[in-house]
């Protein structure tokens, strides 16, 4: 007998940490794991494990590497039949190809980090790779709480869109095509978010002053006899002028979501200047180099912290700020990301000066003398 007949559909490749039957609520939806699908095969990464063990001569913290896997796409749990799977996606209201299961499908995949999907024998249509979750362990174990009525707040926040660029760049294996979507992702709910917010320096009365200085300038090319089709071409331009940069924008941003300092030293905007750097040069002309770093294998390892980054940024706004989820992991991706601008670290690892080999040999030794991870 199928799933479905059974009243639910199957749910794939939902990483949710049941280590025995049972079930949790996700908004309206009921999802369950029977005892089949406790352990299923994810895909996986190499990895250490952090334990400890006694020995005579005390507590000894040890530290083992687990091989990575290419998993499987397989069903990991069910979710009871509900009206709402079938009516128009809240997300995405205009995309007539989806529904209420998707909604439930990508907010699903943003809070996990692996590519999720709902129905029976569905495929997958993103690649399925090792996720890196947002949320704890523990967060579908203790009965999570998700306010389904915050969809709409999502919609408005221009989270639907932003949500399938960030599934893009989680499961790409290309860092410049990760940049690239979550950095769409970004700027469009960084868009949205100031457009409603009070931050706008640029006052009605500061735009009139900017407009009549701007009438003056035109006033000057006429009479220096420039073209009149140099004029044209430049005055249109001078609008963004009473307008905030990017850069501005991205900051207050930020600092509004608790992931950059209220009052920077000299090096935070110096980071986030070469995070924007780079973001422009992806954009552009799908460059990864950067002028700070000494060597290629530099710029590659620093596009690889800022693609996590990104979609970590847009990740957190939307759990913390949209959702209003409280969950130590998303509280720890948020000190995560503060702490790269604050000291240049990004999960412990020094990006610009650090390899991985030489930040994994510290993080070893680092536990097997201390007990924690905390560098």
């Amino acid at each position: 007998m199928s799933v479905e007949q059974n009243g639910f559909r199957e749910v794939f490749n939902l990483e949710h940490h049941l280590t025995s039957e049972g079930g949790f609520t996700i908004g309206p939806y009921r999802i369950t794991v029977n005892r089949e699908l406790i352990e299923p095969d994810f895909a996986r990464s190499q990895r250490l494990v952090f334990g400890s063990t006694f020995k005579s001569s005390g507590l000894k913290h040890t530290v083992t590497e687990e091989p990575g896997s290419s998993g499987a796409w397989s069903v990991t749990a069910a979710v009871g039949e509900h009206e709402g799977l079938d009516q128009a996606s809240v997300l995405q209201p205009k995309n007539p190809w989806v529904d209420g299961a998707y909604d439930l499908s990508v907010i699903l995949s943003l809070l996990t980090g692996r590519h999720v999907r709902i129905g029976n024998d569905v495929e997958p249509y993103l690649t399925v790779s090792a996720g890196l979750a947002l949320t704890s362990k523990n967060f579908f174990r203790t009965h999570p709480v998700i306010d389904w009525s915050l969809l709409p707040v999502l919609q408005a926040a221009g989270a639907g869109e932003a949500m399938e660029a960030v599934m893009l760049a989680m499961t790409s294996g290309n860092v410049a095509v990760k940049i690239a979507m979550a950095s769409a992702a970004l700027d469009g709910m960084n868009t949205k978010w100031f457009s409603t917010s009070d931050t706008n320096r640029y006052t009605k009365e500061v735009k009139e002053t900017v407009k009549a200085a701007a009438q003056a300038f035109k006033a000057h090319l006429e009479t220096a006899r420039v073209r009149q089709d140099l004029i044209e071409d430049i005055m249109p331009r001078l609008g963004n002028v009473a307008n905030e940069s990017a850069l501005a924008k991205l900051t207050a941003f930020l600092k509004a979501g608790g992931m950059y300092p209220e009052n920077p030293d000299d090096e935070a905007p110096k980071r986030l200047q070469w995070l924007n750097k780079l973001r422009n040069a992806i954009a552009h002309s799908g460059s990864i180099k950067l002028d700070i770093a000494e060597t290629p294998e530099v710029s590659i390892r620093v596009a690889g912290a800022v693609a996590l980054l990104l979609q970590d940024i847009c990740r957190i706004y939307i759990a913390k700020y949209l959702l209003k989820i409280a969950d130590p992991g998303v509280d720890e991706a948020q000190r995560a990301v503060m702490t790269f601008f604050l000291s240049g670290k990004y999960n412990g690892q020094d990006i610009l000066t650090e390899d991985y080999e030489a930040y994994r040999l510290r993080l070893i030794d680092h536990y097997e003398e201390f007990g924690n991870i905390d560098l």
